[in-house]
């Protein structure tokens, strides 16, 4: 399974679990743990203390991490930190992805493990982009549910709907609900494709986002979305409800396939829309 291994000090272990949540799928071990298994890892993110880390330790670390690995080094708040992220960047050279100082609030800890996973999976991804792209909208093509998820404040919302791909958007028939209620607040949107697992040879899981719009009745883009699913404008104003139209310009799309990897590539892979 492809992994980012967090490794750190007894000082750094709170650090490291809560990276590792949101960099899954990861390990954590301590630094000097001699049962590191580097198989199947596309980064090593370090979360140290820089007290007792010296130039001389530093370029240990250099040599422990295999070379073909990108590296992210934290250090908790303390004197010294810059002067640790200089020797680094010497002993590290290009591998170094990341050199900051762990926040002190939670918040801004997982934002940044965030941006960090998307970068190391943007890195990691082997597959040429047509090629990506290609299994991305043919996967979406085949299929035609997914499950819509708005959120706004506090309010979260997943509703499972019917979609149609139209030149590489993704357009929902909907009849309203509670999922306008965020969308009017807030445009930006996640959608999930995937397949019921059977088995880790037939895996398929699409995770979207983008921003929605509604498309106005009067628009000839509405009447080219009822056209494709077979349908007009009288038939919607036969209905005894109102039907809105909504349409998810596509940004990014996490994959995680089975036929990628017998392919030659990792399962996983992120694209760029």
């Amino acid at each position: 399974m492809v992994r980012t291994l967090v490794l750190h000090d007894h000082e750094g272990s709170a650090a490291a679990a809560l990276l590792a949540l949101v960099l899954g799928p990861a390990m954590t071990a301590p630094l000097m743990s001699t049962s590191v298994d580097w198989k199947d890892a596309v980064a090593c993110v370090l979360v140290l203390a820089p007290a007792g880390l010296t130039p001389a330790g530093i370029d240990r670390l250099a040599r422990l991490v295999p070379i073909h690995l990108p590296v992210a080094l934290w250090l908790l708040p303390a004197p010294g930190a810059e002067e640790r992220f200089r020797a680094a960047a010497e002993a590290f050279g290009d591998r170094l992805a990341l050199a900051a100082v762990v926040p002190a609030e939670k918040e801004r800890l997982v934002a940044a493990g965030v941006a960090l996973r998307r970068r190391i999976l943007r890195g990691a991804s082997e597959m040429p982009r047509d090629e990506l792209r290609a299994m991305v909208f043919d996967g979406l093509g085949a299929r035609n549910t997914c499950t819509l998820c708005t959120g706004h404040g506090d309010e979260v919302r997943a509703t499972p709907i019917e979609y149609l791909l139209l030149d590489d958007r993704l357009y929902l028939l909907t009849e309203g609900g509670e999922k306008f209620a965020n969308l009017l607040f807030n445009p930006r949107v996640s959608v999930g494709v995937y397949d019921p697992y059977t088995s880790m040879g037939a895996l398929f899981g699409l995770q979207l986002t983008g921003r929605a719009t509604r498309v106005t009745p009067s628009s000839p883009e509405f009447n080219r979305v009822l056209l494709a699913r077979g349908l007009s404008v009288s038939h919607l104003s036969d209905l005894p409800v109102l039907v809105h139209l909504v349409r998810v310009d596509l940004e990014e799309a996490e994959l995680v396939s089975s036929e990628a990897k017998r392919r030659g590539y990792r399962a996983r892979q992120r694209l760029r829309l």
